[in-house]
């Protein structure tokens, strides 16, 4: 169970802070396993060691310092953090917080946060399995599909209603389907060539598959499923899985490699939110956010083409499967612009536009 105090966190986040504010209220519930909530008394010093992706920090409450490099930068207010978030060092260096009164911070793991907007995005194309999407994406066969190719697999499934009593699958015939149990309850059978009879394996209930094993190694079942109740089923037929593992990859590029075809003709555009491109980004990018990628195709030349890039990868994955749909020729930076080791464009304090850049291998 959360706790009331943890619940008028997450509703802080969910209207204040970004990029909290732009998720659906599905991944806001994923997103409680992946932050810290940490509260400090006056005074108090907390040390935290930088990751890969510079990690997000938020001011909840109180006032606070955070030390880093030699340098000192003051939260007085949490308003502060609502739209700008404290970037935390990279890589093995660490920071200090100092609390300056009784306060609470939120330390958000940016690469899962990547990820989790890269699903959102998903649900929300995919509107009409968008209340299974966690089901769906913690089997099997989806753990096996990479995340841009998921909404193609959607378009695939088939939503089905099986009554109590009705065999799905049956020992004598061949497997030429994927199922997942969204509602409803199925018993397995398990038919013995000795005795020439079926004994009861196993009950299956909502979020369990069948077929998928027989699908992966190309064997017939030896077990028939019956369902004990009336149930819903989504159906992902033997072709189409086929067609999706054995699908053509989406086509990435290394920096040292892009920072080349960038000298010779490729343009650049940035998938994220514009609230990260004014934070920072690879000089001569253009900004075309995932979420208004497919309402503006008009604004690109199919004649030109293009790299895309997010903060670490997924989000430009399904970006150039959009654009590669639509005959455009894109690729997506492998590592977006954390793992960029050229020129990045910063915002200067106090404001939204860029002013100085860095550079670093």
């Amino acid at each position: 169970m959360i706790s009331t105090k943890l619940k008028k966190i997450l509703f802080k986040l969910s209207n204040l802070y970004f990029p909290f504010n732009n998720l659906n209220p599905e991944r806001l519930q994923e997103i409680v396993n992946h932050i810290r909530i940490i509260e400090l008394q006056q005074e108090e010093i907390l040390q935290i060691r930088g990751s890969r992706s510079q990690d997000y920090l938020y001011l909840m409450e109180g006032q606070i310092d955070v030390v880093s490099e030699g340098s000192i930068q003051t939260i007085e207010e949490p308003s502060e953090t609502q739209r700008c978030p404290v970037l935390l060092p990279k890589d093995n260096k660490s920071c200090n917080i100092i609390a300056k009164s009784d306060s609470i911070i939120c330390h958000a793991d940016r690469e899962t946060l990547d990820t989790i907007i890269a699903w959102d995005h998903i649900g929300r194309e995919s509107k009409q399995f968008v209340k299974y999407m966690d089901l769906i994406r913690n089997t099997l066969v989806f753990r096996s599909i990479p995340m841009e190719y998921i909404e193609n697999a959607f378009s695939r499934m088939q939503h089905k209603l099986f009554r109590e009593g009705e065999v799905i699958n049956n020992h004598r015939e061949n497997c030429d389907a994927y199922y997942l149990i969204l509602s409803g309850r199925a018993e397995v059978q398990h038919f013995d060539n000795h005795t020439g009879e079926n004994h009861r394996v196993t009950e299956l209930g909502i979020g369990d598959t069948f077929g998928d094993e027989a699908l992966v190694s190309g064997k017939n079942l030896t077990e028939t499923v019956i369902m004990l109740e009336d149930s819903e089923i989504l159906v992902l037929g033997k072709q189409d899985h086929q067609e999706l593992i054995q699908r053509p990859l989406v086509r990435t590029v290394q920096a040292q490699v892009a920072q080349t075809m960038l000298d010779n003709g490729y343009k650049l555009l940035d998938v994220r939110f514009a609230e990260e491109f004014s934070e920072n980004r690879i000089p001569g990018a253009h900004l075309l956010p995932l979420a208004e990628l497919s309402q503006r195709l008009n604004e690109l030349d199919k004649d030109q083409p293009y790299i895309l890039y997010c903060h670490s990868g997924p989000r430009s994955a399904i970006a150039a499967l959009i654009l590669a749909k639509n005959k455009i020729d894109a690729l997506s930076l492998e590592g977006g612009i954390r793992d960029w080791p050229y020129e990045i464009e910063y915002a200067s304090p106090g404001t939204n536009f860029v002013s100085r850049t860095k550079k670093f291998h």
